[in-house]
This record gives C-alpha cells, structure tokens and sequence, in this order.
C-alpha cells in the first residue's frame, strides 16, 4: 500500500511539472537546434501570424524588440486577403551562410512576395536566436 502512494505521488510530481514546462511555450513551439532551423521557425511564425511563437525566436535586445512591434502593428493593418496569401506561402531558402560557429546568415523569400530577404541567427544564451534588426540594417561586423 505504500509503494502504491510513493508510485502515485510520484506521477503526480511528474503530470504537474510536464503540464507546468509545456505551459510555458506556445503550442508548436520547439527548441531549435540549428541556426537553420531557428530561422525557419521564425519565419513560418511571422508568415502565419504567430507573432507571440515568433517572439521566442527573437534576440532578446532592445532594438530588436521595438523593431519587430512595429512591424506586427504594420501587418496587423495589413488586408485579410494579404495575410491569408503569407500563410499559405511557402518558404524558400536560397542560402545560408555560417559566418562563424555563432553566427548564420540565412538568404530566404517567400512563395507570395518572391522577394529576397536575408534574416542574420545567432547562438545567444545556449540557443539560436534571430537578430530582426540585421533584416533592415545588415548589421554584420566589420572586418
């Protein structure tokens, strides 16, 4: 009877931590394990519209915040035919370009735009993140 409620708290212990940790991140939310596949999961997001899935690939960084807010305010203006058209677009990944092991330039369009943009992911805090603000800056070091 005793091994039954250690069992039994046990699971329990387990149930509440696993629902607490999945609480935390949006639903389809995955840690990336390369700068390609954190770039491509921001762009999916943005593209779809998650901008709050987005944000957790997002460098945590002032300018890069403040950048990306105003331009979900500028999509949230956007006609629903233009957002319906980004959301079933697909991602096209020209090229991508490892600047150091830290650092990854990522060349990509999309079906609908076709225009190519290049996004910059970076290992930051164990993890990759994007750098929004390389997007309109191309702010690479210089050597």
């Amino acid at each position: 009877m005793m091994q039954v409620k250690v069992l039994s708290r046990w699971f329990f212990c387990l149930l509440i931590t696993g629902w607490v940790f999945s609480c935390n991140e949006p639903e389809g939310f995955k840690m990336p394990e390369d700068p390609l596949d954190a770039g491509r999961e921001f762009v999916r997001a943005v593209l779809d519209g998650n901008y709050e899935k987005a944000n957790l690939y997002l460098l945590n960084d002032p300018e890069d915040i403040e950048l990306f807010g105003r331009y979900q305010a500028y999509m949230k203006k956007q006609p629903q035919k233009e957002k319906l058209q980004l959301k079933s677009a697909s991602i096209i990944i020209n090229k991508v370009e490892n600047q150091n092991d830290s650092i990854s330039i990522i060349s990509f369009s999309n079906s609908y735009s076709m225009k190519p943009m290049d996004l910059k992911v970076v290992r930051s805090e164990k993890t990759w993140k994007v750098d929004f603000k390389y997007t309109f800056s191309g702010n690479l070091p210089l050597e």
